[in-house]
């Protein structure tokens, strides 16, 4: 089985002057292992200012995303993965992940994959609401869209983490296109 490994080197060295690149133990550019990507975006995108506040059920991007996951959506499948996940108590000792994947069900080719560090939030069905407690505190989103092809491989990182899955209505159909999303909600372990 070959598991595809990116490596990452950085080298810092006090005494001489350096390039900003990476480097190997022998201060040489490291080989791309088997592969590596970068992620671009059309043009020159900006960062803008919210109109809404994150506690606030109304029009922004996080109430827009998930959308779908807080109200039932049959064209939308859902699972969802917390160590703290909300209404229940702290779940997993192995990790922090949590996140949600949403599944387009209507034959778009449409996957997100919705990750937080945000403790006890986004309850399945259970309408938009912002832990009032997390408003002081630092906390990070990322929403990835991607087509389904990609749902194995976003599976397998999710399935590192050893995450515990709190909401799952993917159908049986989808379990049986994309075998890492199976393993993940039954568990299986990743051989090391």
């Amino acid at each position: 089985m070959y598991i595809t490994i990116i490596l990452i080197l950085i080298s810092l060295n006090c005494c001489t002057a350096q390039v900003a690149t990476c480097r190997d133990d022998a201060n040489n550019n490291p080989p791309n292992v088997v592969s590596s990507s970068i992620m671009k975006s059309e043009g020159n995108p900006a960062w803008a200012a919210s109109a809404q506040t994150i506690d606030q059920a109304a029009v922004h991007s996080i109430f827009r995303t998930m959308a779908s996951f807080v109200a039932e959506h049959m064209d939308i499948k859902v699972l969802a993965y917390s160590d703290n996940p909300p209404n229940l108590l702290p779940q997993n000792e192995k990790s922090k992940a949590k996140g949600v994947l949403l599944v387009d069900n209507t034959g778009n080719d449409a996957a997100a994959w919705f990750v937080h560090t945000v403790p006890k939030f986004l309850a399945h069905l259970g309408g938009y609401s912002w832990p009032a407690a997390e408003t002081a505190k630092g906390h990070m989103f990322l929403c990835l869209s991607l087509s389904k092809a990609h749902l194995n491989l976003v599976a397998k990182a999710i399935r590192y983490q050893e995450p515990f899955i709190y909401a799952n209505n993917l159908s049986p159909e989808l379990l049986n296109q994309h075998v890492e999303l199976s393993n993940l909600i039954t568990g299986a372990q990743i051989r090391k």
